[in-house]
C-alpha cells in the first residue's frame, strides 16, 4: 500500500483523480470547486462554458492562420510561377509541422502542466503566416513551418483541458472548443482576401495583430484556467467510470478513419478553389468564397454533432456523417457554378461535424493519456492526411484537378467501411450510478 501511495504521488493530478477518486478536493482548487457545488449535489457536472468559449477563441486565433495557408496558394502560385507539386508540398509542410509533432506535445501534457503552450502557440502561428507574404521559396517553407509549429503547440494542451471543462457532456464541451477552430479555419480565406486587398502580398503582416492580442489575453488567463481545470478534473474523478487499460486496437482503427477523412478534407480544401476557377469558370475571389462556405458550414455541423453524439452515441453519429459525405461529394462535382455553393455547404456540415466526435472517442479509448490521444487524433492522423496533399498535387499536374477530386471519393467510402467496424467507446455510468459513485470509488477504477 505504501508503494502504491508513492507511485500515485508521481501521477498527474488528472490521472490520480481518475484512478483513485479522492473523497475531498485539494485546498488549492477550492475556489474552482465552489462553482461546481450545485452540479455535485445532482451528481453531475455540466460544461464550464466561459472557459470553453475562451479556449474556442484561442482555437480560432490559431487556426485562422492554418486556414490562411491554402487560401494563399493560388496567389503564391501566380506570383512565383509555382507548379501544383510545389503548391502541394507547401501544404504538406504546413500539415506536417502543425500535426505530426502534436503527439509529442500531448505526451508531456499528460505528465505536467504545459498551459504556457497556449499563448506560445497563438503567437507562433500568427507570426509564421504574417511573414509568408514577404518571402520567396525556400524561405517560404520556413515561414509556413513556423506557423504550423504554433498550431501544434496549442491543440493538444487545449484539447486536454477541454475534456475536463466539458464535465459529463464531453462531446458537447468538445464541440464548443472545436467550433473556434472550424470558424478560424473558415475565416482564413476571408482574412487572406482582406489583407491582400489592403496591402498586397505584404499585407499578410496584418494577421500578426490578432495573434498578439490573443497571446497577451491568454497569458493573463492561465491562473484562472489552471484552478478551474483542477477542480473539474477532481470532480469528474469521483463520478466517471474509467477503464483500467487503454484500447489501442480501437484507437488504431479510429486513427485510420481520421487519416482517411483528413486525406479527403485537405485534398478538397487544396483543390476546390482551383476547380472553381478552371472547371467552373469562376474567379479567384469566388473560389475563396466557395472555400469559406464549405468550411463555415462545418462550424454549424460542429454545434449540432456534439450534442447529437451525447444523445445517440459518438460512433452512430460518426458513421452517419461519413455516409452522408460519401453521397454529397459526387453531387458537388456534378453541380454547376451556382448549385456548387449549397452542396459545398451541406458537405462541409457533414464532414467537419465529425472532428469533435472523433476527438472525444480517441480520449475515451485512451482515458489515462488524453493529451497524447488528442495529439494522435488531431495531430499525427491529420498530418498523415496532409502528406497525401503532395501526392494529389502530382496527380493534378498529370491528369487535372477534376480527376483529382473524383479520386477523393475513395477516402470517405473506405472511412465509412472501417467506421462500421469500430467498437463503441466504453459506456459511461448512468446518472443513478454516478450519484452512487460520488461517495466512493466506482467499480472499474480499482487497480
Amino acid at each position: 500500500m505504501k508503494g502504491a501511495g508513492r507511485a500515485a504521488s508521481h501521477q498527474s493530478p488528472h490521472r490520480a483523480a481518475e484512478a483513485a477518486a479522492p473523497r475531498t478536493l485539494p485546498r488549492h482548487v477550492g475556489e474552482g470547486a465552489a462553482c461546481l457545488s450545485r452540479g455535485a449535489q445532482r451528481g453531475r457536472t455540466g460544461p464550464h462554458l466561459p472557459l470553453l468559449i475562451a479556449l474556442s477563441i484561442g482555437h480560432l486565433l490559431t487556426d485562422v492562420n492554418q486556414g490562411a495557408v491554402p487560401a494563399l496558394l493560388p496567389f503564391l502560385r501566380d506570383a512565383y510561377g509555382l507548379s501544383y507539386a510545389v503548391v502541394g508540398s507547401l501544404l504538406m509542410v504546413s500539415n506536417i509541422t502543425s500535426s505530426v509533432v502534436q503527439p509529442l506535445f500531448g505526451y508531456y501534457s499528460d505528465r505536467s502542466h504545459r498551459r504556457w503552450l497556449l499563448p506560445l502557440g497563438i503567437a507562433a502561428a500568427g507570426l509564421g503566416v504574417a511573414v509568408a507574404g514577404w518571402v520567396r521559396p525556400p524561405l517560404l517553407y520556413l515561414a509556413v513551418a513556423l506557423s504550423g509549429l504554433g498550431v501544434a503547440c496549442y491543440h493538444p494542451e487545449a484539447s486536454r483541458i477541454s475534456r475536463y471543462l466539458g464535465g459529463d457532456r464531453r462531446a458537447t464541451g468538445m464541440s464548443v472548443y472545436s467550433i473556434g477552430g472550424n470558424v478560424g479555419f473558415a475565416l482564413g480565406p476571408v482574412a487572406v482576401g482582406l489583407v491582400l486587398a489592403v496591402g498586397g502580398m505584404r499585407g499578410t503582416a496584418l494577421l500578426l495583430v490578432p495573434a498578439l492580442v490573443g497571446t497577451l489575453a491568454f497569458t493573463g488567463l492561465l491562473p484562472v484556467l489552471g484552478r478551474t481545470e483542477e477542480a473539474m478534473a477532481a470532480r469528474m474523478g469521483r463520478g466517471d467510470k474509467v477503464p483500467a487499460r487503454p484500447r489501442w486496437r480501437a484507437e488504431v482503427m479510429l486513427l485510420t478513419v481520421v487519416t482517411l477523412r483528413s486525406l479527403f478534407q485537405f485534398g478538397l480544401v487544396a483543390y476546390l478553389a482551383f476547380y472553381n476557377v478552371e472547371a467552373l469558370g469562376g474567379t479567384k475571389e469566388g473560389a475563396n468564397q466557395l472555400l469559406f462556405v464549405f468550411l463555415a458550414s462545418g462550424a454549424v455541423g460542429t454545434l449540432v454533432g456534439g450534442p447529437l453524439a451525447d444523445r445517440l452515441g459518438t460512433r452512430t453519429v460518426l458513421v452517419g456523417s461519413l455516409a452522408l459525405v460519401s453521397l454529397l461529394h459526387p453531387l458537388l462535382l456534378h453541380a454547376g457554378r451556382v448549385l456548387v455553393f449549397p452542396v459545398a455547404a451541406l458537405l462541409g456540415l457533414a464532414l467537419v461535424s465529425t472532428f469533435s466526435i472523433t476527438l472525444v472517442m480517441s480520449q475515451e479509448f485512451l482515458p489515462h493519456h488524453v493529451g497524447m490521444a488528442s495529439g494522435l487524433n488531431i495531430g499525427l492522423s491529420i498530418g498523415l492526411g496532409g502528406v497525401g496533399a503532395a501526392v494529389l498535387g502530382a496527380v493534378a499536374d498529370r491528369w487535372g484537378v477534376p480527376a483529382t477530386l473524383w479520386l477523393l471519393e475513395l477516402f470517405p467510402l473506405l472511412a465509412l467501411a472501417l467506421g462500421l467496424l469500430l467498437p463503441e467507446p466504453r459506456p459511461r455510468l448512468s446518472r443513478a450510478a454516478t450519484v452512487a459513485g460520488a461517495g466512493g470509488t466506482p467499480r472499474g477504477q480499482e487497480r
